[in-house]
């Protein structure tokens, strides 16, 4: 079944993965969406060392070729969730690493117009770090010592991790980040959970969609269906086709199709047609497609929703190619599959009101917050 793509809610730990790893220099092509916090292993540690020296979690900050204190200095706050200068270092320099640099002291030369993405994306992610901060203190959320033991025990896990003392507290500093900090953010990610279970996961939660919404939801506004596409590239690689245009490859795939659309008339299955068809969607998916407005391509979604059940569309184009396709019952499939498709509903849901919540949230910057340069956070 294929729902509505999720938001890339990000933890900070679990842009970490990317982060606090960050000695390997890869670049990323957009903001990841999960992943377990991994500190740089002991061989991997010296290269990425901070120039600047000290304790690798404080930093240093230079505006206009001046040192600026930053002690207590909050870099910018969101609804009122203050972000410290040291964790504000951190997103900054690991989001430079991971999706622009690659740790490429000349990247920032040739590239300068990209600074204002940097500090966008810098603040996307601090934003999908704090969201459970921004929004425990309406509903009483706060962490107990069930939460803080959860938190000691983490911190101690990635401790023992490094087989001592030294090589752990080395391990943090080639990450550029302290033991303070890895136990803010672990916070974080835990107050993010909590805030989920008891707002949208638990039973009776107060910001879940009632099972009669959602029931109706699904009845009515989604629709479920099997299809076969042949894509307009089918025959690029196949024998007679080496020489073919675009235009030619097409015609070919649209002959095809009509081919497919007749088996499937005087009694071909659609499904099995679908197995050796060129949507990987289908393979192994007896369930088919179970979606809603705004998932697919138009046309897809305008032939599916027009459909009766169990009625088998014409040829029908879209940007990927020919589409055959047979709308499906749902009513039974509902019943049978009520405990997931709810879950997967509640979390679109939630995914949805985290998403307006860090669209709108209030922001103030620090007064240098508009003359950072990548050289001004070490």
């Amino acid at each position: 079944m294929t729902f509505k793509k999720l938001l890339a809610l990000v933890s900070a730990l679990a842009v970490a993965s990317a982060a606090l790893c960050s000695c390997s220099g890869e670049k990323k092509e957009s903001p990841a969406s999960s992943g377990d916090v991994t500190l740089d292993s002991p061989s991997d540690i010296g290269a990425a060392e901070s120039e600047a020296g000290g304790e690798s979690g404080e930093g240093l900050l230079y505006i206009d070729g001046e040192e600026i204190d930053t002690d207590g200095l909050i870099m910018m706050t969101a609804n009122g969730v203050e972000v410290p200068f040291d964790e504000y270092r951190y997103m900054y320099n690991s989001v430079d690493t991971s999706y622009f640099s690659g740790g490429d002291p000349t990247f920032w030369d040739a590239h300068p117009d990209a600074l204002a993405e940097l500090k966008e994306y810098t603040e996307y992610f601090i934003l999908q770090n704090i969201w459970g901060k921004m929004l425990a203190p309406q509903y009483g959320i706060e962490l107990d010592e069930e939460d803080e033991a959860e938190v000691d025990g983490y911190v101690e896990e990635q401790r023992e991790a490094f087989g001592s003392e030294e090589a752990f507290q080395e391990a943090l500093e080639a990450s550029k980040i302290d033991e303070d900090l890895l136990r803010r953010m672990y916070e974080e990610q835990v107050l993010d959970q909590k805030v989920y279970d008891e707002l949208y996961g638990n039973e009776g939660a107060p910001l879940a969609p009632p099972d009669e919404e959602i029931k109706d939801a699904l009845e009515n506004d989604y629709v479920r269906v099997y299809h076969v596409l042949v894509s307009n590239d089918h025959f690029a690689d196949q024998e007679g086709y080496e020489d073919a245009t675009d235009e030619e490859l097409k015609a070919a795939a649209l002959d095809y199709a009509k081919e497919l659309l007749e088996q499937i008339k005087n009694g071909a299955d659609i499904y099995e047609l679908a197995q050796s068809a060129d949507d990987p969607g289908m393979i192994d998916n007896p369930t088919g497609y179970f979606f809603t407005d705004g998932t697919m391509v138009d046309e897809f979604q305008e032939a599916s929703y027009a459909l009766e059940v169990g009625e088998l569309s014409d040829i029908v184009e879209t940007s990927y190619g020919y589409h055959i396709i047979q709308r499906l019952e749902q009513e039974d499939f509902i019943e049978e599959n009520w405990e997931s498709l709810r879950g997967e509903y509640v979390t679109i849901a939630f995914t949805e009101d985290i998403q307006e919540l860090v669209d709108n949230a209030e922001i103030e910057y620090c007064e240098y917050y508009d003359k950072l340069t990548p050289d001004s956070i070490r």
